[in-house]
Formats: structure tokens, sequence, C-alpha cells
């Protein structure tokens, strides 16, 4: 007679392989942002973060500013993709690219997300990945398919124009997902 696992050995097991085979069919259906092109995060998190703020977005709001639609450094005055260009970082021309954009997309919305929506939930970008999709052009719930902006106008305490701000906020996070 075969060995059969009883107790809390079993029920892990079977909790494990349903985790197992739920990943492998949600992999089939949508990509995680992830595996969709270069994770701006990630850059800046492995070539920044040990010297500066351990997050993209506290850095911008601590240390840049902008001018002509570019991130500038308050110390400085220079151009933060002039800076980088020049070795800071040691970054390639690809990954420059990506942190310059993310740094901007940061700048762009301010401090919205923190101000409204970090007391309750985790940074946008855990908050993003782990909770939303896109699916069929608009942001969703990934659990409960319920659509992002119609639920932040009633959520929070934003306004309509936030609402729209904090959506594409958190669209941008999934960046690289087709919706």
């Amino acid at each position: 007679m075969p060995f059969r696992h009883t107790g809390p050995i079993r029920t892990l097991t079977t909790f494990l392989s349903k985790v197992f085979v739920s990943l492998i069919l949600l992999g089939l259906s949508e990509l995680p942002a992830s595996a969709q092109g270069p994770d701006p995060h990630q850059i800046y998190e492995r070539k920044c973060a040990g010297c500066h703020e351990a997050h993209a977005g506290d850095f911008v709001h601590d240390n840049v500013t902008t001018g002509d639609g570019k991130v500038i450094g308050r110390r400085s005055g220079r151009p933060v993709a002039a800076f980088l260009a020049r070795g800071h970082g040691k970054l390639a021309p690809p990954e420059r690219a990506v942190l310059i954009e993310h740094l901007e997309q940061i700048a762009r919305s301010g401090a919205l997300f923190h101000d409204k929506c970090l007391v309750c939930h985790d940074r946008a970008v855990v908050f993003a990945r782990s909770r939303l999709i896109g699916r069929q052009g608009k942001l969703v719930g990934r659990y409960s398919g319920r659509d992002v902006r119609a639920f932040l106008s009633n959520h929070g305490r934003v306004t309509a124009e936030e609402a729209d701000t904090l959506t594409a906020i958190l669209a941008y996070q999934l960046r690289g997902s087709q919706f």
C-alpha cells in the first residue's frame, strides 16, 4: 500500500498544488508586467538605492524638480538625464531611458498616491501588480473585475480629476501590459 500524507501535511500539499495550478493558469492568460520589459523599479533599486532613497518616488519627491518637461536635480540645477549620461549609476543607455521616463512620470503625478492612498495601501507598484490587471482597455481589480476608475469615484475621498490621475499612476505600474 503506498504511503499517503494525512493531516496538516496533506492539507498543505493540497493547498500548494492548487496555488501552483492557479499560477500556471494565470500565467497562461495574462503575463505579469515584469515579463513585459525592463522594470524601472528594479533598475532604480539595483542601481540607485544603495546611495539614494530606497524607492524612486521618495527620491523624486525629496531631490528632484521639473523644468521644460525634464527632471532636474534640486541641488545641482542640472537635468538628471545629463548626470546619468556622464556615467553616474553606471546605467546602460536603455536603463537610463527607462529610469528617466520613470522619474518624469513620478514627478508629473506629484505625491497624489503618497498623500491619498499610502496610508491604507502598499506602494503603488506593489499594489498595482498584486491587485490590478489590464483587461479590454480598462484597469480592473484582479479578483473583483471592477473598473478601477469607476471604483475610485466613491473611494478615498478623491475628486474626479484625482481619480483619473490615480488610474493613470496605477496603469503605469503595469507598463507593457495590454489593456
